[in-house]
């Protein structure tokens, strides 16, 4: 058994990123526009779109919505999407999911314009991604990841066996993609599996690094891993505490820092530098050719 896991905190790499774009827009002296199309009900996207709007304020961008309601059609959604993606005060273009049920999520996405697609939703961005194209943006969950292991030589990638477990579009495979490209961030052996997989500890226990983005609460335990791995946790989930407060917590059970070398936290490990990056997107597509994409 070897010592707790070092704790990989996301703010000093969140802050970093940050200075980045406070530096670029000052510089430019132009205010980048981040727009979020939603449509229904916020619900859990609520907290995340005023998180957003936060972050977006402390760095000088605008960010602004367009609020649909739970019974706009598919083409009252599409024509949302074409308009904000021809108007050219508008730099980065998201959407908000779920989206209603009659609403096709893949049609409405190619709608947004490659150049604004500061979420990596577009088959033309994750085809970027799947060559290793760095001039375009990748999902921003898959580009803090990269961000968080490429910066500290003792995570690189680079020669490392690494366990994707997921293989969703906005995680799981596109960042299996950048971890296997040549450069910075990758030059890994990757294997992408899911919930699915036979005998997932096998897989995991041979992996110096495991990246868990799968939506399943708890689902990495500590006998899953070999001592001294590197665990990277996506997951975000709501759970209540033993004095009734509404807290965080991951993909990856408590008990994994008693084995693991380093370990991302839930909260304040991956989600934190996601909307950094998600803001650095932002200011990038507003300043091309002065900022390149943190991917």
């Amino acid at each position: 058994m070897i010592a707790e896991a070092e704790i990989i905190r996301g703010a000093p790499i969140a802050g970093a990123l940050r200075r980045q774009c406070v530096e670029a827009i000052e510089q430019a002296q132009l205010t980048p526009h981040l727009l979020n199309i939603v449509a229904g009900d916020l619900g859990a996207s609520g907290s995340y779109l005023d998180a957003l709007d936060r972050a977006a304020e402390r760095r000088g961008i605008q960010s602004s919505r367009v609020h649909l309601p739970d019974t706009a059609s598919e083409d009252e959604v599409c024509e949302a999407v074409r308009k904000a993606g021809a108007d050219p005060k508008v730099h980065g273009l998201m959407i908000q999911f779920p989206l209603p049920k009659n609403v096709d999520r893949r049609a409405v996405c190619e709608l947004i314009p490659p150049h604004k697609d500061v979420d990596g939703l577009t088959s033309a961005s994750l085809g970027h991604v799947l060559g290793g194209d760095r001039r375009h943006t990748g999902p921003a969950t898959a580009a803090a990841v990269i961000e968080i292991l490429g910066l500290d030589e003792r995570l690189k990638p680079e020669g490392k066996h690494v366990v994707v477990i997921g293989r969703s579009l906005t995680v799981g495979r596109p960042l299996a993609a950048m971890l296997a490209a040549p450069g910075w961030g990758g030059n890994a052996t990757v294997s992408l599996l899911n919930r699915h997989t036979a005998d997932l500890p096998k897989h995991t226990r041979a992996a110096d690094i495991v990246v868990v983005a799968t939506g399943a609460k708890h689902l990495l335990r500590a006998d899953m891993l070999r001592p001294g791995a590197i665990v990277v946790d996506v997951g975000t989930h709501v759970v209540t505490d033993e004095q009734g407060r509404e807290t965080l917590t991951g993909d990856v059970h408590p008990d994994v820092a008693q084995v693991a070398g380093f370990l991302t936290p839930v909260p304040g490990g991956v989600g934190v530098v996601t909307t950094a990056i998600l803001m650095r997107h932002v200011t990038a597509a507003a300043l091309p050719g002065q900022l390149m994409p943190a991917w």
